[in-house]
């Protein structure tokens, strides 16, 4: 079974990394998660002390949320992973990042073969919870992506380096507008409150923005 991810990030150091698990954890309340095993989780993951330690945590055991105006969805688990070092060598000192991922199997995403868009309800939920952790996390902007995306965009936007078009659904802030000057085609967008909604056509069976009902 094939997964997909919701994802969003958020720059922080030793002594940000609480506050920034306790922003997560609220989003995570915002969208209907009452699970109190899950809110525990979240605030428990602590900083590595060494290079021994964890570097995040993943929560694999399956997490009810019920966005706002929109149909229940089931997460697979939540993965929440700690980036301290950069993929390209840098002279600056480069800001430690926090990556959030929503685990989702895709198969309950669609109604029929894997090749299928997915379905209308599915899109629903997901663009819910998308507005929801795009006002929260306005750095790098909020994604869902396939399992192949995982992490792409957020290196592409980090790194400024490669084409940042790597998502099925997404919000970026306006901040970023410079990376997304080249829209492709095949990708539709919308102007939000956090700043600009783009989707994947072809990946949909109707654009979630054109029958959100939390707005």
């Amino acid at each position: 079974m094939s997964q997909a991810q919701i994802q969003t990030y958020a720059s922080c150091s030793q002594e940000t990394f609480p506050a920034v698990l306790k922003r997560y954890q609220q989003v995570l309340q915002s969208v209907g998660c009452d699970d109190q095993n899950v809110l525990d989780w979240v605030s428990s993951i602590s900083w590595p002390r060494n290079d021994d330690d964890p570097f995040g945590d993943i929560y694999a055991a399956p997490v009810l949320l019920s966005p706002p105006g929109a149909p229940a969805l089931d997460c697979a688990g939540i993965e929440i992973s700690l980036y301290t070092q950069p993929a390209i060598p840098s002279l600056g000192d480069l800001p430690s990042w926090i990556g959030f991922n929503l685990l989702i199997d895709t198969e309950q995403l669609q109604e029929g073969e894997s090749i299928e868009p997915y379905s209308l309800e599915s899109g629903q939920s997901i663009w819910a919870i998308l507005q929801v952790l795009a006002r929260e996390f306005k750095e790098v902007g909020t994604y869902f992506t396939d399992e192949w995306q995982e992490n792409l965009a957020w290196r592409v936007i980090v790194e400024e380096a490669g084409d940042p078009w790597i998502f099925y659904l997404g919000i970026f802030p306006r901040t970023l507008a410079e990376h997304f000057e080249q829209i492709p085609s095949g990708y539709r967008g919308t102007l939000v409150d956090a700043g600009f909604g783009f989707a994947q056509l072809n990946r949909w069976q109707k654009i979630p923005w054109e029958t959100d009902t939390a707005s």
